[in-house]
């Protein structure tokens, strides 16, 4: 079988160490990483990882066009500008988004995006608890892989012969796109509680309600509540709010603990930081069909209307008292 990966980054890459029993080529725009992987078989920002020779990797889109599978590795915000390129597109190729997020300027699920560009193809969705740097190490991973067929799924797990990623099915696309999106916003929150010194109580009852907006907003659009308490709903949450190798959870913890006030300069200091652009997408759609999320909101406060971060989160802890429940 032949593989496409659309994003040159370190999970784009970490996926091709994964796939690579299979002719894996990824698409990168930076031509050193394209060079490196070609030349020296290296990602510069993956460090004790090296491919074998069927990865190889190009800057061109229509060396992906002839592929049995496309997975998408892409910022969120980019998918639709990539895709759209009309070299890209066949009937052959099985979709699998890798991608966390939301599209902003419509709205709109990831799935959503890639059917209105690229209809009628198989499109899965895979998103669970698993850093970058761990998976191309090969440690231990499990993640979901939701697809509408259980034949979709069981294709995609023959491509992959590595013991150390578990594949768990799903048919809740929705439920499991929606859990990896939204985990990001919270571990922004996580960070920003680690980073005034709130203390491990207020980070707990923190993550505990997070997990409860997200379950609400996810049963907005008719997932199921299981799906959440998963591997790509509450493990995810629970990994990226929980450490330090979050990329959103550093972000959190720098806004806090070191007052920044241009985050646009933060954001460009790492690597895509994708909760900062969907907790847009998430309050837009939230007041739109009015779901209670105030977690959310204050961290949309704090990034998009320079609210007062300890006021925020003060704020979040001493709710009016009411009955617990997800």
């Amino acid at each position: 079988m032949s593989i496409g990966i659309l994003g040159g980054g370190v999970w784009g890459s970490a996926l091709a160490r994964i796939l690579s029993q299979n002719k894996v080529v990824i698409y990168a725009r930076d031509i050193n990483i394209v060079n490196s992987i070609n030349d020296h078989k290296l990602h510069p920002k993956l460090k004790y990882s090296s491919f074998n020779d069927n990865v190889s990797a190009t800057t061109s889109l229509k060396d992906l066009q002839k592929m049995d599978f496309l997975f998408i590795a892409l910022p969120a915000q980019n998918i639709r500008e990539v895709i759209i390129n009309s070299s890209l597109h066949n009937d052959k190729h099985n979709v699998v988004i890798c991608s966390k997020g939301i599209e902003i300027s419509s709205s709109k699920f990831l799935t959503q995006v890639i059917k209105e560009i690229l209809p009628h193809k198989t499109i899965s969705i895979l998103s669970g608890p698993s850093f970058s740097s761990e998976v191309s190490q090969n440690l231990p991973t499990a993640v979901t892989l939701a697809t509408s067929k259980k034949i979709n799924f069981e294709k995609i797990s023959n491509l992959i012969s590595n013991n150390n990623f578990r594949i768990y099915y799903s048919n809740d696309i929705m439920g499991t796109q929606i859990g990896g999106a939204l985990k990001n916003i919270y571990a922004i929150a996580a960070g920003i509680a680690e980073g005034l010194n709130l203390g491990e109580n207020a980070k707990s009852a923190l993550i505990s309600r997070s997990f409860a907006e997200m379950t609400r907003f996810a049963e907005k659009f008719n997932a199921n509540k299981n799906t959440l308490f998963g591997l790509s709903g509450l493990g995810d949450l629970i990994l990226t709010c929980g450490s330090k190798s979050s990329r959103n959870t550093q972000f959190g913890i720098k806004i806090a603990s070191t007052k920044y006030n241009n985050f646009s300069e933060l954001l460009k200091s790492q690597e895509v930081t994708e909760g900062f652009y969907t907790v847009e997408a998430v309050y837009n759609i939230s007041k739109n069909i009015k779901i209670e999320m105030p977690i959310m909101e204050a961290v949309y406060n704090i990034l998009y209307n320079q609210y007062d971060l300890k006021d925020e989160l003060v704020k979040l802890l001493s709710r009016p008292l009411k009955e617990e429940k997800i």
